[in-house]
């Protein structure tokens, strides 16, 4: 007999859902709620389908809100909070924006568009701990290394300054590493990231001064810096000279370096997007092409005024962006910043990243609204406070019902419930702690829908075969560390998510709490102990002990494994 609920239990566990079926109490009934297993897409929405948008209730839509900025759900006192006034909502979102978890989901967004974050160990990056980075963890330099101009721009935010100093700031944002690698000053008594002066010649650029930048979109010397002048005009002003429909002449040829100097000046099709692009690419002159940091000591001076003319004798012509006169990298940051394009941009870039959408789905009257509210107070943290609280963020029906945890959120969001975080120590390789889901070389960043920056350069939202196996890995791996590291803990109320249960406890008065609880955590729903998805959950626990009869810890893992790798986890 004790082998009877073992299919259910193994259908369970291939499925990564919660057995459908009666529980102990009676028949289940349909989930009625937003996010729960049943088919009904309105479910936890108000109004009504008669044309009209379905709206998420307040408690679901405080939950997307908490997701979408910090990956991580509401606290039980943001819930009672928005229960006792439906104003608390606007409160709330100043919280959470800031929360140094949003500071996390501004460097993710702006990844989408300066593709910064590429593996750690493989050109553009791969620095080696040697020099003036000797002694460093490899992996987390490289990152450091890296992450250098997310973090100006996550401080800008941050500081509530305006949002145009992205590419106007006198100042830069600097790492032990990133100090290193490029010759920067850096206090090692001070914090981790450190506000400190560019070199002389690159103030006054934001992060347009940053080497790492420029060596992630680095340059040839046929290039010419063309693809580090898209790279700018694609991440800052929406506009990806890739995209332009153009019939290329036959006639040139490609492998002649001369003829094709000659054609982008003077042959009429080529001419179409040189005109633009090359001048722009003349602020870059300064930059030096790429480099493979496995071959070259630390510091590098990547940067010298001029250097592609004077030392590779390439033809530049003057520097104009889109018509404009310009000559440092300062007026270039000058004349981004009051294009009306770059705020437009910018609140294009964040609907696509929070409604989870391809940038030319996002609706121009939308996009214009919130650039409305970014130029009028230059305050990115306003115009996000907009997005989120607007009625097409609450939409709970058709495609726009659903959105799919980012690998960050994910990882947050476990975190943040079982105090499990997934890596790996790489140190006898010499390569140091791995975090396993934010890394795309080793780890399963883009297997769970993230991006490498190089290969993979879009986030996909789609729920594959490789994102539910990296849940399910991730969610058997946190079950048990918080099932042993919780009943470790004599005081319940230290524990992370057992605060109700003993680890003898097996009758359905402690357990149903327990379980009531673990759904009001993990999924935001306020369930009553009878309430048929806790017998549903209570009927898995028993199954499992059942296999291992007074292994109650075993049961617990079973249990929560299964609900951490719900659909519900990944989809908020």
């Amino acid at each position: 007999m004790t082998r009877a609920p073992a299919l259910p239990l193994l259908l369970l566990l291939a499925c990564g859902d919660l057995p459908a079926g009666s529980d102990s109490d009676g028949p289940a009934t349909e989930a009625t709620t937003a996010g729960t297993t049943g088919d009904d897409p309105t479910a936890g929405t108000t109004g009504d389908t008669g044309g009209e948008p379905i709206l998420l209730d307040p408690r679901d839509r405080l939950l997307r809100i908490s997701m979408a900025l910090r990956g991580v759900r509401p606290s039980d006192a943001d819930y009672a909070a928005l229960a006792a006034d439906p104003k608390a909502m606007s409160k709330l979102v100043d919280v959470y924006l800031d929360s140094p978890d949003f500071g996390a989901t501004v460097r993710d967004l702006h990844n989408d568009a300066l593709l910064v974050l590429a593996d750690f160990a493989a050109p553009p990056a791969g620095f080696l701990a040697k020099d003036g980075l000797a002694g460093m963890d490899l992996v987390a330099a490289n990152r450091a290394i890296m992450e250098a101009p997310l973090r100006l721009i996550e401080h800008v935010v941050a500081s509530d300054r305006p949002y145009s100093e992205i590419v106007t700031a006198d100042y830069t944002l600097v790492s032990a590493a990133s100090a290193a690698a490029w010759g920067l000053p850096f206090d090692p008594a001070g914090d981790a990231w450190q506000v400190q002066d560019p070199p002389s010649d690159l103030r006054n650029a934001g992060v347009l001064a940053d080497s790492w930048l420029f060596q992630r979109h680095g340059s040839t010397r046929t290039n010419a810096n063309r693809g580090r002048a898209n790279a700018v005009a694609r991440a800052f002003l929406c506009v990806d000279f890739n995209d332009r429909d153009l019939e290329i002449d036959p006639s040139v040829n490609l492998a002649d370096p001369e003829a094709v100097a000659g054609a982008v000046q003077d042959n009429q099709t080529c001419a179409a997007c040189h005109q633009i692009l090359d001048p722009l690419a003349a602020f870059f002159w300064g930059y030096k092409p790429g480099f493979v940091p496995l071959l070259v000591g630390y510091p590098q001076d990547h940067y010298a005024e001029g250097w592609f003319t004077t030392v590779l004798g390439v033809p530049r012509r003057d520097p104009h962006y889109f018509g404009s006169v310009g000559d440092s990298l300062a007026d270039l940051g000058a004349l981004l910043s009051v294009d009306p394009r770059f705020s437009l941009c910018a609140a294009r870039r964040a609907h696509a990243y929070f409604h989870q959408t391809d940038l030319g789905a996002v609706p121009l009257e939308r996009a214009s609204e919130l650039q409305a509210v970014l130029q009028d107070s230059d305050d990115y943290k306003a115009m996000i406070k907009a997005l989120v609280l607007a009625d097409d963020f609450a939409r709970a029906d058709g495609e726009l019902g659903r959105k799919r945890a980012r690998p960050h959120q994910l990882a947050r969001l476990v975190e943040d419930l079982t105090g499990f975080r997934w890596r790996t120590d790489l140190s006898a390789f010499g390569a140091g702690v791995l975090d396993l889901m934010d890394d795309s070389l080793i780890g399963y960043h883009v297997l769970a829908g993230g991006l490498d920056a190089v290969f993979v350069t879009a986030a996909s939202y789609t729920y594959s075969a490789t994102t539910s196996l990296v849940l399910r890995a991730l969610a058997r791996q946190a079950a048990g560390d918080v099932v042993e590291d919780d009943f470790a803990v004599d005081d319940k109320a230290a524990r992370r998510l057992f605060t109700l249960v003993s680890v003898v406890d097996t009758g359905q008065a402690k357990l149903r709490p327990q379980i009531a609880l673990l759904h009001r955590r993990l999924f935001g729903r306020d369930l009553a102990d009878d309430h048929p998805e806790v017998g549903e959950t209570l009927e898995l626990f028993k199954a499992a002990l059942a296999l291992a009869p007074g292994d109650v810890k075993r049961a617990w893992k079973v249990t929560l494994t299964a609900l951490l790798q719900d659909v519900r986890i990944a989809f908020y």
